[in-house]
């Protein structure tokens, strides 16, 4: 209730396991030993309160994750889809988005497959999470030389600009996404989408809200169409 008045996102439908798993580290961290004792130091010390937001948004991503499905993107489903969609605006949404790397990844993706087979087609990417930081961060398009372990020589060097000890995204892919803040649970869903991207969010979900955040995206069909 603290995290709702203060943040406006309600966190009472999360995955149980997940929530105590996050509780008992912010605890951990600060040597409290009971959950009582937790709650007295929070409700005086809003800085805490932050702190547990942010650990219960748990914004796990990189670039290229899970490369095997990246692969399946680029050589099974993204070319047929941007020829057949050629000199027309194809709209995805990462849905979910974290630091942006998931995006931009795609936006990349994308990129190197209009100029394999010389398409026209124009990429619009919104990219969007509930966490404002996360979103501010995106936007920047700058990372830690870290990076560097999940993309691969020939992308860094095409897409990424070594800033001092950074790397930032060029500008022809940042121009491509668009990030904003938004909740999936009570926000309406952008329209004319091609493609959607949610990866690793709806799990954290009790099936109750898994169902009401699906529910604004896809409508049953009949069966036979």
């Amino acid at each position: 209730s603290l995290i709702r008045e203060n943040h406006k996102v309600d966190f009472s439908f999360y995955k149980k396991t997940t929530i105590l798993r996050r509780l008992e580290r912010r605890m951990t961290i600060n040597h409290k030993d009971g959950l009582k004792e937790y709650v007295s130091f929070i409700e005086s010390n809003h800085r805490e309160i932050s702190s547990l937001y942010q650990e219960f948004l748990i914004g796990v991503t990189s670039f290229f994750r899970d490369e095997e499905a990246f692969h399946l993107l680029a050589e099974n489903y993204l070319p047929d889809l941007l020829k057949k969609k050629s000199n027309e605006e194809i709209r995805f949404w990462v849905v979910g988005c974290s630091t942006g790397e998931e995006a931009y990844s795609l936006a990349i993706l994308c990129k190197e497959i209009i100029n394999r087979y010389k398409l026209k087609t124009d990429i619009k990417i919104f990219a969007t999470d509930i966490d404002s930081s996360a979103i501010i961060k995106a936007g920047s398009g700058i990372y830690p030389f870290s990076i560097a372990a999940d993309v691969n020589k020939q992308l860094l060097s095409k897409y990424f600009i070594p800033k001092g000890e950074s790397f930032q995204i060029s500008r022809e892919i940042r121009e491509m996404v668009v990030f904003a803040q938004h909740n999936i649970i009570k926000d309406p869903p952008f329209t004319n989408i091609t493609f959607l991207s949610c990866r690793n969010l709806l799990i954290y979900l009790q099936t109750n809200l898994q169902q009401r955040a699906l529910d604004g995206y896809f409508q049953p069909v009949a069966r036979g169409h």
